[in-house]
């Protein structure tokens, strides 16, 4: 459901808010806010959209980056919100992104700017970002393998975003984390694979276990005996299309093994080290004397909500708690009709804690919404 904000005077507000002030439920939690700047992509992966597309946002429903800028500045200045997460969709394909991270780079108090990205265009775009001033970049890459990279992504190709994560590299933007989303029946034989980059390059992998949203869903099929075409790779065909149901699912104990079958034991690394606040577990091969690292995000086999310390915003400018589901604030309309700076910006921050108050205590075992509308 969506939430109109509540209106009241500063010092009841801030009364009703101490009185909740606890847990993952308080905005003193939140820790970075991820903002989504666009729904729309380069790529037609299997498990997120049909091969033609999904119906786009309007471009004038979307935030202008001032607007963006605005919830950015509320963020630190009355909440202490210091990190910020950009992205879609796919954000390399919004017309000015470069002008967005300078624009945000300028603004005082952001300590970490990071972008997670496909990587399809970052070896053109690595250099003025990180110009720009973007500190982290984080690159989605579910397969390895060339033919397979292509039947996942649909329109990706695998050697040019290999490119852009090396030109990431050399660039200067570091602490890169490459996110793998493991899925039976589509990339389950490379688990080892993905770990031994850790082995000679500074960066995290990042196994995801498959979360199920929207009409991508993995477990609305279950004790159905739907049957998947054999082109379609991967747990889902796209937003309304063929799903292949629970036995895509992975659980993080089974991708372990594989990669300890193969490459040795893993060693945890203290959480702290780790650029990012993010919900990884982090770990090292224990033999190779490796450079990176490998870390587990486990929302489905161990969800985290108990320590949840982040908030969403949707390009379309609706806050979100959770990104399986709970309450949302919409904040375009108070952007664009609040004139005042000052009632602005405590407008923006009160959506901001009304929004986490409405997190669910744990999420449910299907999402509400694509992951393409509201950012990972």
């Amino acid at each position: 459901m969506r939430l109109p904000l509540l209106e009241m005077p500063a010092p009841a507000r801030r009364a009703v808010e101490s009185h909740f002030d606890t847990g993952p439920r308080s905005i003193s939690a939140v820790r970075v806010l991820r903002i989504s700047i666009t729904d729309r992509c380069n790529f037609r992966c299997v498990y997120c959209m049909p091969e033609e597309g999904v119906q786009w946002l309007p471009k004038e429903g979307i935030l202008t980056f001032e607007e963006i800028s605005e919830v950015v500045k509320a963020a630190i200045v009355i909440h202490g919100i210091r990190r910020f997460k950009l992205t879609g969709g796919e954000p390399t394909v919004r017309h000015g992104l470069v002008d967005l991270v300078k624009l945000l780079r300028n603004i005082d108090g952001i300590e970490d700017l990071s972008l997670t990205t496909n990587g399809m265009l970052m070896n053109e775009m690595a250099r003025p970002l990180k110009d720009a001033g973007l500190d982290r970049v984080t690159i989605s890459l579910d397969s390895l393998r060339p033919d397979r990279f292509r039947r996942i992504t649909r329109t990706g190709e695998l050697a040019t975003v290999l490119r852009g994560l090396d030109r990431c590299e050399s660039v200067g933007l570091d602490s890169l984390k490459v996110n793998c989303v493991t899925m039976r029946g589509t990339n389950e034989d490379e688990f080892a694979d993905f770990a031994r980059l850790t082995l000679d390059r500074n960066l995290t992998v990042r196994f995801i276990e498959y979360m199920p949203l929207g009409d991508a869903a993995l477990m609305h099929t279950i004790g159905s005996s739907k049957k998947v075409a054999e082109e379609e790779i991967g747990p889902a065909g796209g937003c309304g299309a063929q799903d292949r149901g629970e036995d895509a699912f992975i659980p993080e104990a089974e991708v372990r093994d594989r990669i300890e079958a193969d490459l040795g034991p893993l060693v945890s690394v203290d959480r702290e080290s780790e650029s990012g606040v993010g919900p990884a577990i982090p770990y090292r091969l224990a033999l190779g004397n490796p450079v990176g690292r490998i870390g587990f995000i486990s929302a489905m086999s161990a969800p985290f909500c108990a320590t949840c310390n982040r908030l969403r915003l949707t390009a379309n400018g609706v806050l979100r708690s959770c990104l399986f589901e709970g309450g949302e604030v919409e904040i375009r309309d108070l952007l664009r009709r609040t004139s005042e700076p000052q009632k602005r910006r405590e407008a923006l921050a009160h959506a901001m804690a009304e929004c986490v108050r409405l997190k669910p205590d744990v999420h449910s075992m299907r999402g509400n919404q694509q992951m393409s509308r509201i950012g990972g």
